[in-house]
């Protein structure tokens, strides 16, 4: 089976990394993979990945030439993610003439998604959204979160399915072991948080900011952040006498070699759908606290049981849930101790299969 996946942005996102795992598990079955962008990013996946460049500016102005690929490359299936990127793959899959089952997948809660929208614009995305994604032949979210919030606001008459995101353990930990030279973080005598994902407003950073201010006036730490985006300029906003206590890094293919080192990993977001870093987390025994926002952060935690969830916003609660992990060893204990079979759901080898089985009943 030849299989395209469309993805406009090749980088180091979640979406980015959760196809790729796919597409190596599909791949070892014999099954053709290739990946289509805006764009032909170099990513330090370039020499596993067969990339298709569209040489496109934005995701609108690409369905002619995606509609073209489809017609050259004749897939079995076209895969999406991302609501801007399936209406896309929708429309140019409806004009070429090789037509493709399509596949689309939400990764974020949608509704919480579109509220960065004024009203005018929010209402024409919602009209395609319910409009084209019923000419799909299959929909799904990767969590039970965003299938929800799908079947309810979006696509009532269509069928939705859970489809975890796939991810490998033993890449992950090999990643880690990668040595660092920074003493600020292999030296550190005090415990160090970290975030690792956009600087968004999404994940609320202002939030994080104030959260590890709060912290420091009962429990000494340093908090390690890692990733870029339109928010950066809130790290400013940091106490001067923390500032030596804050580093951050724009960039890194490899963030789990940082993560070893860290006591807790902190997510403060206002909405999620599958948050990568909180699996991740668990393949390295880091201990999490995450705001309980919608999308799939509660279900990736279990509702509590591998990790503490605390109120959006709040910063006084998260800083609270974090004084916990630094001091409770018995509570830490217990969290951590349910993380190898929490991480069993994510395997690449069980949401293959899914996949697979649900491609077989389109046929």
């Amino acid at each position: 089976m030849k299989l395209l996946i469309f993805i406009p942005h090749m980088g180091q996102g979640g979406v980015e990394r959760s196809f790729i795992n796919l597409s190596k598990e599909l791949e070892q079955r014999n099954h053709t993979v290739k990946f289509i962008t805006l764009n032909n990013i170099k990513t330090s996946y370039d020499e596993e990945l067969n990339v298709i460049g569209l040489n496109s500016k934005r995701t609108l102005f690409s369905i002619n030439k995606l509609s073209k690929i489809i017609n050259i490359e004749s897939p079995d299936v076209l895969i999406s993610a991302q609501y801007y990127a399936n209406v896309v793959a929708i429309i140019s899959n409806q004009l070429s003439k090789n037509k493709a089952k399509v596949i689309i997948s939400e990764r974020n809660h949608l509704t919480s998604a579109l509220k960065k929208y004024n009203f005018i614009k929010k209402l024409i995305i919602k009209f395609l959204i319910k409009f084209l994604y019923s000419k799909s032949d299959l929909i799904y979210g990767n969590s039970e979160s965003v299938c929800k919030d799908l079947r309810k606001n979006f696509i009532k008459k269509s069928k939705v399915i859970k489809i975890l995101n796939p991810f490998d353990p033993q890449a992950i930990i090999k990643m880690s072991n990668e040595k660092i030279d920074d003493k600020w973080i292999t030296e550190s005598n005090v415990p160090i948080l970290i975030y690792i994902g956009r600087l968004e407003q999404q994940k609320d950073i202002a939030t994080l900011i104030k959260s590890f201010e709060l912290l420091n006036i009962n429990h000494e730490s340093k908090l390690l952040i890692i990733g870029d985006g339109s928010q950066k300029n809130k790290l400013s906003e940091a106490p001067s006498h923390l500032k030596s206590n804050i580093k951050h890094i724009d960039f890194d293919s490899n963030p789990y070699k940082y993560l070893k080192y860290c006591e807790c990993m902190v997510l403060t977001s206002t909405y999620e759908g599958m948050p990568n870093v909180l699996i991740e987390a668990q393949i390295l025994g880091i201990p999490i606290v995450a705001t309980d926002s919608p999308g799939g952060t509660s279900e990736v935690l279990e509702y509590g049981k591998t990790g503490l969830l605390a109120e959006i916003g709040n910063p006084k609660d998260i800083s609270e849930k974090i004084f916990i992990i630094l001091n409770d060893k018995k509570i830490v204990s217990k969290l951590t101790n349910n993380f190898d079979e929490s991480i069993k759901r994510f395997s690449p080898i069980k949401i293959s299969n899914q996949l697979l089985e649900e491609i077989d009943n389109l046929n």
